[in-house]
């Protein structure tokens, strides 16, 4: 999990430039890990199927025909990621780019809407550069497991703050969510 993660950030980063729980303590204060209830919410997105150089084609198919559409977003850019938990890198990977909509839009092909069902995540702010990501995936699979919990569905990262040229790596802020379930 922790290359295939680490890559598809980094390659994101690269690419997009064109309740709470006290952490258990045998786990890193490095990075704190949540865990949050959250409302179900549609989204806008696009998935694709391959490699993660794909990735700026995705993104910019996204929002050509969601400016076509006059779809306007109702919060962060998003990125889903369908890894195997073997941490293997296929060949091809399921990943998708979107937005979050209000439940009152309805996106046409290529575009799919779909609603994020997970209501139990456990969560954490990676800041920073996306190739130093999976240290933060790493310690918040430690704390899901440590705390009794199971990964229930795929990694869901909010970019807060994404590259430009006004933005210093360092500033960057990615929210990262991991559906959770008792064991």
């Amino acid at each position: 999990m922790r290359r295939s993660f680490v890559l598809v950030l980094a390659a994101a980063g690269i690419l997009l430039a064109g309740a709470v729980i006290s952490v258990p303590a045998d786990v890193s204060q490095n990075v704190r890990v949540n865990r949050q209830e959250i409302e179900a919410f549609s989204y806008c997105g696009l998935p694709h199927s391959g490699s993660f150089s794909d990735l700026s084609t995705v993104l910019n198919g996204l929002l050509g025909s969601m400016s076509n559409q006059n779809i306007a977003p109702s919060g962060d850019l998003i990125a889903i990621y369908h890894l195997s938990p073997s941490g293997e890198m296929p060949d091809r990977i399921e990943y998708e780019v979107g937005f979050p909509i209000t439940a009152q839009v309805f996106p046409q092909p290529p575009l799919q809407k779909k609603t994020w069902e997970y209501t139990q995540v456990a969560y954490a702010e990676h800041r920073g550069d996306y190739a130093d990501s999976a240290d933060t995936v790493d310690e918040m699979l430690t704390w899901i497991d440590a705390g009794g919990y199971v990964q229930e569905g795929p990694i869901l990262a909010r970019f807060l703050v994404i590259p430009s040229d006004d933005v210093r790596t360092s500033d960057l802020r990615t929210e990262i969510w991991i559906p959770i379930t008792r064991k």
